[in-house]
Protein backbone atom coordinates (compact mmCIF):
# COMPACT_ATOMS: atom_id res chain seq x y z
CA UNK A 1 0.00 0.00 0.00
CA UNK A 2 2.99 2.03 0.94
CA UNK A 3 4.64 1.78 -2.20
CA UNK A 4 1.07 2.57 -4.15
CA UNK A 5 1.07 6.35 -2.77
CA UNK A 6 4.30 6.78 -3.32
CA UNK A 7 3.98 6.02 -6.71
CA UNK A 8 1.26 7.91 -6.64
CA UNK A 9 2.77 11.19 -5.03
CA UNK A 10 5.74 10.87 -7.70
CA UNK A 11 3.09 10.42 -10.56
CA UNK A 12 1.44 14.19 -9.32
CA UNK A 13 5.10 16.03 -8.77
CA UNK A 14 5.59 14.98 -12.35
CA UNK A 15 3.09 16.32 -13.69
CA UNK A 16 3.22 19.28 -12.03
CA UNK A 17 6.96 19.87 -13.03
CA UNK A 18 5.66 19.23 -16.65
CA UNK A 19 2.93 21.33 -16.17
CA UNK A 20 4.92 23.97 -14.77
CA UNK A 21 7.99 23.99 -17.60
CA UNK A 22 5.05 24.16 -20.25
CA UNK A 23 4.51 27.25 -18.38
CA UNK A 24 7.31 28.88 -18.68
CA UNK A 25 7.59 27.76 -22.43
CA UNK A 26 4.86 29.41 -23.57
CA UNK A 27 5.34 32.71 -21.40
CA UNK A 28 8.66 32.45 -22.74
CA UNK A 29 7.52 32.17 -27.08
CA UNK A 30 4.54 35.44 -25.71
CA UNK A 31 7.45 37.49 -24.47
CA UNK A 32 9.28 36.41 -27.59
CA UNK A 33 6.13 37.36 -30.18
CA UNK A 34 5.79 40.43 -28.33
CA UNK A 35 9.03 41.77 -28.71
CA UNK A 36 8.80 41.37 -32.29
CA UNK A 37 6.32 43.12 -32.70
CA UNK A 38 7.02 46.06 -30.61
CA UNK A 39 10.33 46.17 -32.71
CA UNK A 40 8.22 46.05 -36.01
CA UNK A 41 5.97 49.17 -34.24
CA UNK A 42 9.32 51.16 -34.21
CA UNK A 43 10.57 50.43 -37.18
CA UNK A 44 7.55 51.94 -38.87
CA UNK A 45 8.44 55.71 -39.09
CA UNK A 46 4.95 56.75 -38.86
CA UNK A 47 4.40 54.87 -36.27
CA UNK A 48 7.48 55.63 -33.85
CA UNK A 49 6.33 58.13 -31.53
CA UNK A 50 3.03 56.54 -30.98
CA UNK A 51 2.43 54.79 -27.76
CA UNK A 52 0.97 51.71 -29.14
CA UNK A 53 1.73 48.43 -26.72
CA UNK A 54 1.18 44.88 -27.97
CA UNK A 55 0.81 42.23 -25.63
CA UNK A 56 1.19 38.64 -26.14
CA UNK A 57 -0.67 35.92 -24.14
CA UNK A 58 0.30 32.19 -25.00
CA UNK A 59 -2.30 29.59 -23.43
CA UNK A 60 -1.08 26.84 -21.43
CA UNK A 61 -2.30 24.56 -24.16
CA UNK A 62 -0.40 24.30 -27.37
CA UNK A 63 -3.05 23.79 -29.76
CA UNK A 64 -4.79 27.48 -28.49
CA UNK A 65 -3.82 30.54 -30.43
CA UNK A 66 -1.26 33.23 -29.08
CA UNK A 67 -3.32 36.49 -28.10
CA UNK A 68 -2.06 39.68 -28.68
CA UNK A 69 -3.58 42.88 -27.66
CA UNK A 70 -2.75 45.89 -29.49
CA UNK A 71 -3.31 49.41 -26.80
CA UNK A 72 -3.41 52.38 -26.94
CA UNK A 73 -3.91 56.03 -27.94
CA UNK A 74 -3.46 56.62 -31.76
CA UNK A 75 -4.84 60.12 -33.15
CA UNK A 76 -7.00 59.07 -35.94
CA UNK A 77 -8.83 55.88 -37.70
CA UNK A 78 -5.77 56.21 -40.25
CA UNK A 79 -3.02 55.24 -37.74
CA UNK A 80 -5.27 52.75 -36.36
CA UNK A 81 -5.73 50.80 -39.24
CA UNK A 82 -2.41 51.16 -40.28
CA UNK A 83 -1.37 49.44 -36.69
CA UNK A 84 -3.85 46.85 -37.03
CA UNK A 85 -2.74 45.86 -40.86
CA UNK A 86 1.02 46.49 -39.48
CA UNK A 87 0.37 43.67 -36.22
CA UNK A 88 -1.58 41.21 -38.40
CA UNK A 89 1.44 40.97 -40.71
CA UNK A 90 4.16 40.78 -38.24
CA UNK A 91 1.73 38.30 -36.57
CA UNK A 92 0.92 36.23 -39.63
CA UNK A 93 4.29 35.89 -40.61
CA UNK A 94 5.77 35.40 -37.32
CA UNK A 95 3.67 32.52 -36.32
CA UNK A 96 0.09 31.30 -38.02
CA UNK A 97 -1.71 30.77 -34.98
CA UNK A 98 -2.04 34.09 -33.85
CA UNK A 99 -5.71 36.28 -32.97
CA UNK A 100 -5.32 40.01 -32.10
CA UNK A 101 -7.19 41.89 -30.20
CA UNK A 102 -7.68 45.66 -31.13
CA UNK A 103 -7.62 47.39 -27.64
CA UNK A 104 -6.96 51.42 -29.61
CA UNK A 105 -8.05 54.37 -28.68
CA UNK A 106 -8.79 57.85 -31.15
CA UNK A 107 -8.26 60.21 -29.79
CA UNK A 108 -5.56 63.22 -28.43
CA UNK A 109 -2.29 61.62 -28.51
CA UNK A 110 -0.64 63.34 -25.67
CA UNK A 111 3.21 64.02 -25.83
CA UNK A 112 5.60 62.70 -23.34
CA UNK A 113 6.60 65.26 -20.57
CA UNK A 114 10.62 65.76 -21.18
Amino acid sequence: MLAIVLIVILAILAAAAKTIDLRRKRNAEAVHVQSLLSDALLRERGLAGLAVIPTAHAPLWRGSPVVIEVSGIVPSKDHRETVLQLVNAEAARIRPDVRVEDLLVVGPVVPAAS
